[in-house]
């Protein structure tokens, strides 16, 4: 009665989270920033303007790294309306085979499609929708038809991680430096598929360095920088805007070193965790890597921190992620914390 009752309260929330997020935004709003971009790169303007940072009435900065620009260009050559669809249609698809993978049943999946970090996400057009979507493929296995709980992969078996693998991690990493904890985490444990999953990604930016230029990094490493500014209102309620550069700097060191060392059934989780509390601009639809752990943690704290998650507030959203996070930590020693799994819990070693 428990679960049905906060689950009903959950979806309230999430309705209501909903109306505001599609009334408020317009559909694909965070693509037409680096569509933007690309017609400016293509008509020869300075492609990283730091005009969004002082003026919220227009559009947000661009963050992403020179080698996106070619990519996108050819988009820029179709209707606006069919990008945006498309892109959105793509995301969905993504998002319903990510379900899949963390043995979410279908009945279900509407609930969660309904959950305000993937729902703002999916309709802004979020990349973070598709690397999330990486992630959950290089730590989690598809699941037996049977299975109702994720299959995370035995990373630390006698097999170890193979280049693909490496390259879902990379991926992360080279659309976002800050999300480097994945391929750390692989990397920690086969320096040889952190590599060759890296190597793509590489060979896509010297590539395309001719056509963007050498100049186009060093003008996007100061677009980050200015980023990085914790006085920039935009950029959310991540732990930078509330701890200030230095402090922040030390939480992101220590969750690489915490990526690098993670062992067992639950390093996917912890990943997610870490990443999400070093994300410097921490959004409603960052929260997605909080899903993992919500699947882990029993049924009741995970509904109650979706909930919270749920309501586009920036106090919700962080007493939703401090339950999570102590949750997991005492289900290290109380196992009715969390869901029951056949193997043992992962530790820091």
């Amino acid at each position: 009665m428990v679960r049905i009752a906060l689950g009903v309260l959950a979806i309230a929330v999430f309705i209501r989270s909903a109306i505001l997020i599609v009334t408020r935004f317009p559909v694909a709003l965070d693509l037409i920033i680096p569509l933007k971009a690309a017609e400016r790169w293509l008509a020869g303007d300075v492609v990283y303007l730091p005009d969004g940072f002082a003026d919220p009435t227009l559009l947000a900065p661009f963050l992403y790294p020179p080698f996106t620009l070619p990519l996108l260009a050819p988009l820029t050559l179709a209707p606006e309306i069919v990008v945006r669809l498309g892109w959105v249609g793509l995301l969905l698809a993504l998002a319903l085979l990510t379900c899949r993978r963390l043995a979410i049943p279908w009945v279900v999946i509407p609930g969660v499609l309904l959950w305000t970090p993937i729902l703002e996400g999916l309709w802004v057009g979020n990349v973070a929708v598709a690397l999330f979507a990486a992630f959950v493929a290089a730590f989690w296995r598809t699941p037996v038809r049977h299975t109702l709980e994720p299959e995370p992969r035995d990373l630390d078996g006698a097999a170890p991680p193979d280049s693909r693998i490496g390259w879902l991690a990379a991926s992360m990493a080279a659309v976002k430096l800050s999300q480097a904890q994945a391929w750390l985490a692989i990397a920690g444990r086969s320096m040889r598929a952190a590599l060759l999953g890296a190597v793509p990604w590489i060979l896509l930016v010297l590539t395309t360095l001719p056509l963007v230029g050498l100049g186009s990094y060093g003008a996007w490493l100061a677009q980050l920088a200015r980023a990085s500014d914790p006085g920039w209102e935009p950029m959310g309620a991540s732990l930078l805007h509330f701890f200030g550069t230095t402090a922040f700097a030390v939480v992101l060191l220590a969750s690489l070193v915490i990526a690098v060392w993670l062992r067992g059934r639950d390093t996917g989780v912890w990943i997610g965790i870490v990443t999400l509390l070093a994300t410097p601009n921490l959004h409603a639809f960052s929260v997605l890597f909080l899903l993992p752990a919500l699947l882990r943690i029993r049924r009741e704290f995970a509904l109650l921190a979706a909930l919270l998650t749920g309501t586009l507030t920036y106090e919700g959203w962080w007493l939703g992620i401090a339950i999570v996070v102590v949750v997991m930590l005492a289900g290290e020693r109380w196992p009715i914390l969390r869901e029951p799994v056949s193997d043992a819990p992962a530790v820091v070693g």
